[in-house]
This record gives structure tokens, sequence and C-alpha cells, in this order.
């Protein structure tokens, strides 16, 4: 059995941002942007608001930012909200190998560090890069074939914290030994199930994921012992999380493949097994014969963890409907777009939406991809409107580019902050490689 987690200690350790590949240190600004613009998009949701108020009994020194808000927490509590603000609408990035989020905890983590000592942006950069890296490729243990992990449990959950843990050591400049400890204080707090999935619930698991992450890191550098072989140990994580757990996985190219390249940025917030759905739809309201009031029935086929994931059909509010193939698929072809505007409960709780998707049916099918579905839309009159997506919007076959994801990441902001300092940040992010010291940053995430 090969020392999975000291390999992947000494890899990080001795990593320096110079010797990575140009297209990776961009692809990590790319994240970075996206979860800024997720985090603040999501600031004022109503779980945010109702953990924010719980957090101010127990807070501790007010020593963090929070984006998008004017309250300062605790690094700790502080990486929680960070990290569940930018879950909280699905716009959130995404690993379709193991549909992990995985910037949400590691990003958040590396917030709350840098207003506790000097960090450049270069270096939490680096430390993003390297959290999300890590945190991928062990969620591989579990899911690369032929590892197979249960369908109930949260692989965010999982990771997420082991990502954070890793790029908060980082950082803080762990060695070997003490990253290893890192590693293995985040996994023994791994935890997740998706049947909280459409909750509140399922917004507290990346927030957890971000607070454990950077308590292990923290507790590392104190000397705190844990196991150095809690990834790969006869009692350790992936045996636990896992059958047939697939350890070569996580080490396979370790330094010359990158698992950040294949990041999806979502194009809506859903999901991500329903944004093909949503792209067929679209082009379906593109047919000069459709009208959405004559749609008689809906009939989809799909990749099996599609349903599995997603499967809804009356969802009670927009926080369930974010993750309703069903309701996706109606509010689309009605308003023809797939925004928050969509999915407010308004549109969520209208009788028109609830009928439709009532009309919608699908098959699993083994051999559609996760990136793919086919849709056909029958009217009244008989007429029947067909599109396949194999290859959604967002995928790694298909990605956003930097305009897309400025778009994106400028609307969200737009919601919480002024013009124009929402301005000033989308521009602050995109140079934030070149960023001396990022206390100012974080600081100025606070709306003015």
């Amino acid at each position: 059995m090969k020392d999975i987690t000291r390999i992947l200690s000494r890899y990080v350790c001795a990593s320096r941002y110079e010797d990575l590949p140009s297209a990776v240190r961009h692809e990590g600004l790319r994240a970075f942007v996206n979860y800024i613009g997720c985090a603040a998009g999501g600031s004022r949701e109503n779980d945010v608001e109702l953990m924010l108020g719980f957090f101010a009994e127990f807070n501790g020194a007010p020593a963090a930012t929070i984006v998008g808000r004017r309250e300062r927490l605790d690094a700790l509590n502080a990486a929680f909200i960070n990290s569940m603000s930018s879950a909280a609408l699905a716009f959130n990035d995404t690993h379709f190998a193991t549909v992990a989020h995985p910037t949400s905890p590691v990003a958040a983590a590396l917030l709350a560090l840098a207003e506790r000592q000097l960090v450049s942006g270069k270096d939490l950069l680096h430390a993003l890069i390297l959290g999300v890296e890590i945190q991928c490729r062990v969620g591989n243990i579990l899911c690369a074939p032929p590892a197979a992990s249960a369908v109930g449990l949260s692989i965010q959950g999982l990771v997420g914290c082991i990502g954070a843990a890793v790029a908060a050591g980082k950082v803080l400049a762990l060695d070997e030994t003490h990253m290893a400890t890192a590693i293995g204080l985040a996994a023994n707090q791994s935890s997740g199930l998706r049947e909280a999935q459409s909750t509140m619930g399922s917004h507290y698991t990346p927030g957890h994921a971000a607070r454990c992450g950077l308590t292990a890191a923290l507790l590392a550098a104190r000397g705190f012992e844990c196991s150095d072989t809690m990834l790969e140990g006869a009692k350790g994580f992936a045996v636990s999380f896992a059958q047939q757990p697939n350890f070569e996985a996580a080490i396979a190219g370790l330094g010359t493949a990158f698992e950040i390249s294949t990041l999806a940025y979502k194009p809506y917030p859903s999901g991500v097994v329903i944004h093909p759905i949503v792209d067929a739809c679209l082009e379906i309201v593109k047919q000069p014969t459709f009208d959405a009031t004559q749609i008689e029935r809906i009939e989809m086929r799909l990749n099996p963890l599609a349903a599995k994931l997603t499967n809804l059909v009356d969802p009670k509010d927009r926080g369930q409907a974010l993750v309703s193939l069903q309701h996706w698929a109606a509010a689309t072809l009605v308003y023809k777009a797939a925004g928050i505007a969509e999915v407010s409960n308004a549109v969520v709780r209208d009788p028109a939406i609830s009928a439709l998707r009532r009309k919608v049916t699908f098959t699993n099918d083994d051999t559609v991809g996760r990136e793919a579905a086919h849709v056909r839309v029958t009217l009244k009159n008989g007429t029947t409107l067909e599109a396949s997506e194999l290859n959604c919007r967002g995928s790694v076959a298909r990605p956003l580019n930097d305009d897309d994801i400025t778009d994106k990441t400028r609307g969200q902001l737009q919601t919480v902050y002024a013009r124009d300092q929402a301005e000033q940040i989308l521009a602050q992010c995109w140079q934030f490689e070149s960023c001396a010291q990022t206390s100012a940053f974080c600081r100025a995430l606070a709306p003015g």
C-alpha cells in the first residue's frame, strides 16, 4: 500500500507557483473570480441570515470579513459563512468526475486566513489551486472506477474539508509531516449526506467543510497530532467511504495533470446534472412552432445520476427547486430563460409551472453522459419538438470563457454592491495575482 497521505503532502509542500503551467494558474484565477461572485450572490439568502444570527451568540473576535455583508466574524465562523453563501444558489463550480464543488470551502478558508497574516494574491491563488487539486484527487479515490461511493454520501462534504486543510496548510507553510497531519485531521471530520439536498442542511455541508479544514490546518500548525495514514489506512477514509477505493487515481499524473483544468463553471443556478436539460429546453423554445401553453408532455432521456440527485416533482420553495429537474424543464420552457428569476418562490409556486412539472417523464440511460440529455416536447396538436445536448454549456468540453465568468460574477455582485463597488471588486479579482497584500482586498468585500 502506497503512503498516499504522505505523497500528497510532499507534493503540496514542494510545489512552487512559478512551476505551475500558465493555464493552470489562470484556471485558479477563474475559479477565484467565480467564487467571489457566488459568495456575494448567496450572501443574503435566508439560511445565511439564520446562521449569522446563530453565530452572533457564539462568535469570537470579529476578525474576518463576510463577502457581501457588513458583519465580521472570527476566522472559523467566517470561513463557514463564506463557503455556505457561495453554495446557497447552487451556482458554485463543479468537478464532474466526483460531483464535488471544490472552490467553495478552499477559497473561504483562505479568505479567513488572509486577514490573520500577510498573504499575497499569488500565494493565495497557489494555495487555492493546490487545495482544489488535492481535494479532487482524494475524491477520485472514492469515485474513479472501479471505486464506488454510496449515492447518499456528499462528496463535497467528504473531501471539501481536506481541500480547505491543504490550502490553509500551504499558506501556513506547514512542512510535510504537519501537512499530513492537517489532511488527517480534516479527513477525520469528513461528513455530509445527500438526503439533506434541497434543504438548508445541504448548504451547511460546504460551510462545515471550510471550517473543519481551516481548523485542521491551524491545529496541525500548533502541533496537534493525528495518524499520517488517514486516507489509505485499513480503518481510514477510503475504505470507510468507498467500495474498491482507487488509490492510484489520487497520485497518477500528480504534478503533470491537473484536476482544476476540468472544473466546470455553472451558467445556470441549478444542480449541474440539470444543465444539459436546460440547454435542450432552450433549443426547443427557439423552434417556430413551439407554444408553451400547448405542451401535452415532456419526455427526457438522461444519465441515471440526474434522476438520482434531482428527481423532485413538487418542490415547495426555491431551495428545493434549485435541484429539481422537473422545475427547470418547466420554467425554462415557459420563460425561455434559466436564471435566478426563474427560480423565485413566486415562479416555484405558480400553478401553471406546477402543472407543467407534472408533465415531465424521464428514462434513465447509462449511455447518456452526465453532461448530456435528450428532450422531446409533444404539443396538444401532436407536433413533437426535440433537442439533444451532448456537452452542456459550462462543461469541460464546452466551458464558459472569461467573459462569461465576468458577466456571471458582475450580475451576482450587483445584487449586493453599488455598481461602482461591484466593478471595482470585479477588476481587483481579475488582477488578484499582482495583489501584494490580500487583507485589504478582503476588507473591501464588505458593502460600502
